[in-house]
């Protein structure tokens, strides 16, 4: 189960869109250079491997550039395997930033700044077209298309920022908490059985409007004896179902907070 956390960077409120970040990212991402396992050039392993939108051929030449470090998740476990010529081991996670650093005592790299950081990715594999490589070499390209592909095959929590974010289903089910600010929550019509943790009524939407469930939606509301609020059901019979829990009863008012 992969873990995605938002970050409000420049704290202007705005948030993170994820699905435009990522749409925006793998259009102007274009490294000029593969990529780090450390400082040292011919480092082929490591516990993290680095790609900059730069063509920088060293770490301390990318300066603020916009950033992604992958993470195996444990030491020395990303590697680039020189018989099958691909990157293999494992990759837990990935972290969507600026600026790139390297402490060679914990080899590690560290960012000026971050936007998204995702983990509990689980992938491992070797040979060719592994899991591992296709992850990584997406990343390498600026192409977004198999990190969506990996959070769709499983299930998600997701946790806001404190700004305005749009927080998406996906296929498996998702968990989804926006934090602070006027959050949007957007199901695609291909949703597992998801839950929100902290749909602020007042300021938050959820947009269903993909399910077009007609007549066939249903919105019923239980009574929760530990919050002493209401538990939402969302559900159309079709596309899945969304639990939106410690709400007021009757809270949900189609085309003030719920776009169907």
């Amino acid at each position: 189960m992969a873990t995605i956390d938002f970050n409000d960077a420049n704290n202007d409120g705005e948030g993170v869109d994820f699905l435009a970040y990522l749409n925006t990212w793998g259009t102007t991402f274009t490294p000029g250079y593969y990529g780090f396992f450390s400082t040292n050039p011919v480092d082929f392993s490591g516990n993290q491997f680095a790609v900059a939108d730069s063509n920088s051929a060293t770490v301390g030449g990318v300066g603020g550039a916009d950033t992604v470090v992958i993470d195996s998740g444990s030491a020395g476990d990303l590697y680039y395997d020189m018989t099958s010529h691909v990157l293999a081991g494992a990759v837990d996670g990935a972290t969507f930033g600026q600026g790139l650093s390297y402490n060679a005592g914990t080899d590690t790299f560290s960012q000026s700044s971050w936007d998204i950081d995702i983990s509990g990715l689980g992938l491992t594999g070797t040979g060719a077209a592994n899991p591992v490589h296709n992850f990584v070499y997406g990343i390498m390209q600026g192409n977004p298309a198999n990190l969506i592909s990996v959070l769709n095959s499983q299930n998600n929590t997701f946790n806001g920022s404190s700004g305005d974010d749009v927080i998406y289903s996906f296929d498996g089910n998702d968990t989804l908490t926006g934090g602070d600010g006027y959050d949007r929550f957007v199901f695609s019509g291909t949703d597992g059985n998801d839950v929100i943790t902290d749909f602020n009524a007042a300021q938050d939407i959820i947009d269903i409007s993909a399910w077009a469930a007609g007549s066939a939606l249903s919105v019923t509301y239980a009574y929760d004896t530990v919050s002493g609020l209401y538990d939402a059901t969302i559900t159309d019979g079709v596309n899945g179902s969304i639990s939106v829990q410690d709400i007021a009863n009757n809270s949900l008012v189609s085309g003030l907070n719920l776009f169907v």
